[in-house]
């Protein structure tokens, strides 16, 4: 959806502007944010390994899978290092140097103007990336797989369905060689696909029965994950119910609002629909203070643009819709193991390349397909006008 109006902002002001932005992002991050984001940082602890060879956390409650993505940020850290740098400060300027660089290359590649709400959506994607991901930690890692999903999205030479296949199969790569639980994203992917095209696309209009048939769907969906998982898969059941009854001290620990007891499964599925409302729609952070204000508006802006992509389904660009149901995925995933806000922003920021796309700031151009469709529903419109 674009906003209908008179006055745009060409992409070039604000590539001009984001020298700017990016000091004061990092300004933000270590003055206002010091406390949260460089006294706690992973990359304390991953700047040892770098330089001397050896990892220790401090963390005691971080589990296998967190370790081994952090050894194989490392790992990516430590191959990239051709400069042989030594300090946090050190790779924060080289990481922010190179992820910006790519993002600008991304950004020339959006529309040449964008409406007012799409510029302050793009003005808060810089800030909250330089605030919160460029840095030594495993974020920028995270970044290059939802980089290679938004190439693989925006080809003009590859079919829609073959870019689905191909999304799923970068989202099982990244569970195998970054972090196990992106397995979860590709199955939700799958499963948010489904009912889309189950629930959505098939009918005229959508009505109240039919959401509340989407909204069984995915809690039925939830379920049967976890139902399998205990069985199939009992460590990794046991992480996610960890994650979700765990006691924890942070001011912006996302903790259940009903019931602590996995057990109670149809009580814990309706905790887990209530989690995914928290986390598009965050109003109880606005309680914690003005700094936590500009994430709440960068949170809702990104509702929006889903809610919009949901409701005009019929109408988007079918590689638009890729991207929808990635982007579903991640959000249903992320919502089973995230456990604080804190967390959230900074994973949901490093799939940015897919916001964008969800956002509209990608002109793809219509297929024949699209074209024939298009016609079709104008004459449909102009017979029912006659009529």
């Amino acid at each position: 959806m674009k906003i209908k109006q008179d006055f745009y902002v060409k992409t070039t002001v604000i590539i001009a502007a984001m020298i700017f932005l990016i000091a004061g992002a990092k300004i933000v991050r270590y003055t206002i944010m010091k406390d949260e984001l460089i006294a706690n940082s992973i990359g304390h602890g991953m700047i040892g390994k770098i330089v001397n060879g050896v990892y220790s956390s401090e963390d005691e409650e971080e589990t296998q899978e967190e370790l081994d993505a952090t050894e194989r940020s490392i790992k990516i850290f430590t191959d990239i290092n051709f400069f042989e740098l030594t300090t946090m400060a050190e790779f924060e300027v080289y990481i922010s140097i190179l992820w910006n660089i790519m993002l600008l290359i991304i950004i020339f590649m959006l529309r040449k103007k964008l409406d007012i709400m799409q510029a302050i959506f793009l003005v808060l994607t810089i800030l909250v990336l330089n605030v919160f991901d460029f840095n030594l930690a495993k974020e920028p890692i995270q970044m290059l797989y939802f980089v290679l999903i938004y190439i693989v999205i925006t080809t003009k030479i590859l079919r829609d369905d073959f870019k689905y296949v191909l999304c799923f199969g970068i989202l099982y790569w990244a569970s195998v060689s970054f972090r196990d639980y992106y397995i979860l994203i590709a199955m939700f992917m799958l499963g948010a696909s489904w009912i889309c095209k189950t629930f959505i696309l098939m009918k005229d209009k959508l009505n109240v029965m039919d959401i509340l048939i989407v909204v069984v769907a995915l809690g039925v969906g939830y379920a049967l994950l976890l139902s399998v998982a205990k069985v199939a898969m009992p460590e990794e059941y046991t992480a996610l119910i960890h994650v979700r009854t765990r006691e924890s001290t942070a001011r912006t620990d996302i903790r259940n609002w009903i019931t602590k007891d996995a057990s109670n499964l149809p009580l814990f599925t309706l905790d887990y629909l209530i989690m995914l409302v928290r986390m598009m729609v965050p109003i109880e952070l606005m309680t914690f203070g003005p700094k936590y204000w500009p994430y709440v508006a960068y949170q809702v802006m990104i509702t929006f643009y889903v809610v919009m992509a949901l409701k005009n389904i019929k109408k988007n660009h079918k590689s638009k819709n890729v991207a929808l149901y990635v982007y579903l995925g991640f959000l249903c995933g992320s919502a089973t193991f995230e456990p604080d806000f804190g967390s959230w922003v900074r994973h949901e920021a490093a799939i940015a390349p897919v916001l964008f796309i969800l956002a509209d700031m990608y002109k793809f151009k219509k297929s024949r397909t699209d074209l024939e469709r298009h016609d079709l529903e104008k004459e449909e419109q102009g017979e029912k006008s006659y009529g």
